[in-house]
C-alpha cells in the first residue's frame, strides 16, 4: 500500500521526517469520520464461560479451528479447541514465578496482545508485551506448524521508537494492548489513559514480518489518533484487535486508573470497528477520528460489567459477525464470550 503520509524510521537516530499530503489531514479526516458515523452497531453476549486455571487472559487468536489464549502474568500459551474446551498448555517462558498461579505485577513481562501470521509454509503467533517497563519490552514467536517452538525477541528498540513518536517523557505511558496482521498491513495499538486519544500504528505487513524473524529493520509506521466513547469521564482505551474483511476490529474498555501499570475500576467494555480504506492519510493529536463502538450488552439487557481484552472474528456475513471475547477480572480469573455483533451502515 502507498501511504500518502509515512512516517520514516531512521534507524540510528530514531528520527521522524514530517511529510505532505496531497488533501489537508482535517479535511480527510473529516470525510472518514462522516462515513464511520454511519455505522450503528449492537454487540450481545450469547455465551459466557469461565477458566478457573487460565489466569487474566489478554490476547486470542484464532489458527484453523483452534483459539489461543494468553494471560498477562502466566507464562503458558493456552490452546482451545473449536468448543472452547482446554485443550493443552504451552510453555513461553520459564514458569519459577508461576508458583502461586499469577507471576507478580513488578515481574511479568505483560503480554497483552498476538497475532497470527504465515511465514513461508508455517503458521506463526507473534505475542507481544505491553512496552510499560523494561521487563515488559519482550515478545514471543510461536511457530504453531513446528512443535509450537518458541522463540524470544527484544522489542526494546521498537518500542523506543513509538515513544518518540508519541513524544513520551516516561516508559510506563506506552501501553500497547491492541495487535492485528492482515497480509497487507500490521496494526498496533496504544491503549491511551484518562481523555488521551488511542493510536493506530500501521506498517506494511511484509517489511514488519521481515523484522519479527530478523531479516530486515523496522519498517516505515503510518499514525492516526482515535477518540473512543466515554463512560464515568473516562475515553475508552484499545484493549485488542483483528483484522477481518477490511475492517479492524477492536475491543475496548474504560479503567479508572492513573497509569499503564496499576489496575482500576473497570467501567466499561466495547467492541467497534473501523473502516480501513476509509482512514485518511493522517489523523493526528489535535484532530482524533472517531469511531463506531458499543457497549456490550448481556441477553437480558444489562450491561456486561467484565474487561474486555481481546477478539477474533470467527465468522462474518453481511452486517451479522460472531466475535470471540476474552475478558480479564484483575484477579486472577478469565472469561471467553461469543458475541453476536450486529452492524448496520
Amino acid at each position: 500500500m502507498n501511504y500518502k503520509c509515512i512516517l520514516p524510521v531512521c534507524l540510528a537516530s530514531l528520527a521522524l521526517t514530517a511529510c505532505k499530503t496531497e488533501q489537508p489531514a482535517a479535511s480527510n479526516a473529516a470525510t472518514a469520520e462522516v462515513r464511520m458515523k454511519e455505522i450503528q452497531l449492537e454487540a450481545t453476549v450469547q455465551q459466557k464461560l469461565t477458566y478457573e486455571h487460565l489466569p487474566s487472559a489478554s490476547g486470542i487468536e484464532l489458527v484453523d479451528s483452534a483459539y489461543y489464549v494468553v494471560g498477562d502474568d502466566s507464562p503458558y500459551l493456552y490452546e482451545l479447541d473449536a468448543q472452547y474446551k482446554l485443550a493443552q498448555r504451552h510453555v513461553l517462558f520459564d514458569t519459577a514465578d508461576f508458583a502461586t498461579g499469577r507471576i507478580p505485577k513488578p515481574l511479568k513481562p505483560d503480554l497483552e496482545a498476538m497475532a497470527h501470521f504465515t511465514y513461508g509454509r508455517d503458521q506463526m503467533l507473534l505475542l507481544i508485551g505491553s512496552g510499560s517497563s523494561d521487563r515488559r519490552n519482550r515478545a514471543f514467536v510461536v511457530n504453531v506448524t513446528d512443535g509450537m517452538q518458541v522463540r524470544e525477541l527484544d522489542f526494546t528498540r521498537l518500542y523506543m521508537f513509538l515513544k518518540r513518536v508519541l513524544r513520551m517523557k516516561t516508559d510506563s505511558e506506552l501501553n500497547l494492548e491492541g495487535f492485528a496482521m492482515d497480509e497487507t498491513d500490521t496494526y498496533i495499538m496504544q491503549r491511551a489513559l484518562g481523555t488521551a486519544a488511542g493510536v493506530l500504528f500501521r506498517f506494511p505487513t511484509r517489511g514488519f514480518k521481515d523484522f519479527v524473524m530478523g531479516e530486515g529493520d523496522i519498517p516505515a509506521a503510518a499514525v492516526y489518533h482515535f477518540a473512543l466513547p466515554e463512560l464515568g469521564g473516562y475515553m475508552a482505551g484499545f484493549s485488542g484487535a483483528y483484522a477481518f474483511g477490511g475492517k479492524l476490529f477492536f475491543t475496548a474498555s474504560v479503567e479508572n486508573t492513573p497509569n499503564a501499570i496499576e489496575d482500576g475500576e473497570v467501567l466499561g467494555s466495547l467492541v467497534g470497528l473501523i473502516e480501513l480504506n476509509a482512514l485518511p492519510y493522517a489523523a493526528d493529536a489535535t484532530n482524533p477520528l472517531r469511531v463506531p463502538a458499543v457497549q456490550l450488552m448481556n441477553p437480558d439487557g444489562s450491561v456486561y460489567t467484565g474487561k474486555a481484552e481481546s477478539l477474533v472474528v470467527a465468522a462474518g456475513e453481511g452486517g451479522a459477525y460472531k466475535l470471540v471475547v476474552v475478558s480479564d477480572d484483575d484477579q486472577g480469573g478469565s472469561e471467553l464470550l461469543e458475541i453476536q455483533l450486529e452492524v448496520k451502515e
